[in-house]
C-alpha cells in the first residue's frame, strides 16, 4: 500500500501527474525557449484556465514567479513607499511582516488571536498596504471572504490589499476584486510539485507600481509586468508546472465545485472530532478555520505521526507556537475523497 501524504505543502499531488510529465515531454514544450511562440501559447492557455476556473477578474494581470515568498519581497521592494501594516495570527503572516521589515520599509504589526476575527477597525492611515494571509498554514486558521469585503469597505482611498493565498488559491472562492496583490505557490492547493508561484494583481497594483517607478532590481514589477504582458517571463521560469497548471485546471472542476467538496468533507472531520474526544481542534471557533488545513490538538504529536505512519499515512508537524501540541493535515483538492475517508475512518476510531 503506496503512502498517503497529508503534509500541508508540499502534499498528495494530482494523480494524473505522471502521465502529464510525460505528454510535456513529448510534445517538446521542456525544450521551448520562454520568448518562443510555444511558449507564449502555453503561457496565455494557463492563465485563460486560471481566469476561467478561478474567476480571477479579465482585467487583473497574471504573473509567473518562483514562490510566494519571492511575493514577499517584489511587494516591498516595488510598490510600497514607505508604511505597511501587517495583520497576522500566525507564523508566515509574521514572516511576511519581517521580510518587508528587513527591507527598510516601516512596518505596522497588527497582531490577533487565533479564535479572533482579523481587526478591521484597526486600519492605520499611515499604511499605503494592508497585508492580509487568507489561510494561516501554520495553525490552519482562515480570513473569511466577509471579513476581508469589510477590510476593503473600511481602507482609505490611497490604501491596496495584498492577501497571501498560498493555502488558499485553487481550494476555496476567492472574491479577487477586495484585493490588488494576491500571490500563491502552486504546491498546496493546485496540487503541483513545488517550484512555482503565482502573482495576481489588479490594475491599481500595477499603477502604483508605474507612480514608483521602481526598476533597481532584476525581478522589479514593473519588468515583471511587461514580460507577462507579452506571455514572457523576465527569467526562464519553470515549464514543466505551467504545462502542468494549464493540464491539471483544464480536467479539474470549478472552484465553486471544489470549494464545496473541501467545505463538505470538513463537516465530516468536525462530526468525528467532536463524537470521540481523542483529538481537539486549535481553531475552537468553526468560523475561522481553514478548509484547507487542519490543525488538531493532541497531547503527544509524535505518537500520534507514529501511529498514522503505520498506517501508512503521513501527517503534518505543527508549527511555530503550536510545534509541541498540534498536528497539521493537508485538505487539499488532489487528495482523494476515498483517500480523506479513510483518514477520517482511522480517526474516529483512535
Amino acid at each position: 500500500m503506496k503512502q498517503t501524504s497529508f503534509y500541508p505543502g508540499p502534499s498528495t499531488i494530482h494523480p494524473s501527474i505522471p502521465s502529464l510529465v510525460k505528454d510535456a515531454y513529448d510534445t517538446g514544450i521542456l525544450s521551448a525557449n520562454h520568448r518562443s511562440s510555444d511558449f507564449m501559447e502555453l503561457s496565455f492557455a494557463t492563465k485563460s484556465q486560471l481566469k476561467s476556473q478561478l474567476n480571477v477578474p479579465d482585467d487583473y494581470d497574471i504573473i509567473f514567479i518562483s514562490s510566494a515568498t519571492e511575493a514577499w519581497e517584489i511587494l516591498p521592494q516595488s510598490l510600497t513607499s514607505k508604511t505597511s501594516q501587517h495583520f497576522f495570527n500566525g507564523a508566515f503572516g509574521l514572516k511576511w511582516a519581517y521580510t518587508t521589515e528587513n527591507l527598510g520599509i516601516e512596518v505596522i504589526k497588527s497582531p490577533f488571536d487565533v479564535n479572533e476575527s482579523l481587526p478591521t477597525d484597526q486600519i492605520n492611515s499611515l499604511a499605503d498596504w494592508l497585508c492580509v494571509t487568507a489561510c494561516e498554514t501554520s495553525n490552519g486558521t482562515m480570513v473569511d471572504q466577509n471579513v476581508l469585503q469589510a477590510l476593503f469597505s473600511r481602507r482609505l482611498p490611497h490604501q491596496l490589499i495584498a492577501v497571501d493565498a498560498t493555502s488558499a488559491l485553487g481550494g476555496v472562492i476567492l472574491n479577487f476584486q477586495l484585493a490588488d496583490y494576491w500571490f500563491a505557490s502552486c504546491q498546496k492547493c493546485l496540487g503541483l510539485p513545488a517550484g512555482l508561484g503565482l502573482l495576481i494583481v489588479s490594475p491599481a497594483a500595477i499603477e502604483r507600481g508605474r507612480l514608483l517607478g521602481e526598476r533597481s532590481h532584476y525581478n522589479s514589477f514593473l519588468n515583471l509586468v511587461e514580460h507577462a504582458r507579452k506571455e514572457q517571463t523576465h527569467y526562464t521560469p519553470n515549464v514543466l508546472n505551467i504545462y502542468l497548471l494549464w493540464r491539471t485546471l483544464a480536467a479539474g472542476p470549478s472552484i465553486v465545485v471544489t470549494d464545496r467538496r473541501l467545505r463538505d468533507r470538513m463537516v465530516g472531520l468536525n462530526s468525528i472530532i467532536q463524537s470521540n474526544g481523542a483529538l481537539d481542534w486549535l481553531v475552537s471557533n468553526a468560523s475561522l478555520r481553514s478548509p484547507t488545513v487542519i490543525t488538531l490538538k493532541t497531547s503527544d504529536p509524535l505518537e500520534l505521526k507514529e501511529r498514522a505512519l503505520s498506517q501508512k499515512m503521513i501527517l503534518g508537524n505543527g508549527y511555530g507556537a503550536w510545534k509541541g501540541n498540534t498536528v497539521r493535515i493537508a485538505n487539499f483538492p488532489a487528495m482523494g475523497d476515498i483517500q480523506f475517508q479513510i483518514f477520517m475512518e482511522w480517526i474516529s476510531n483512535l
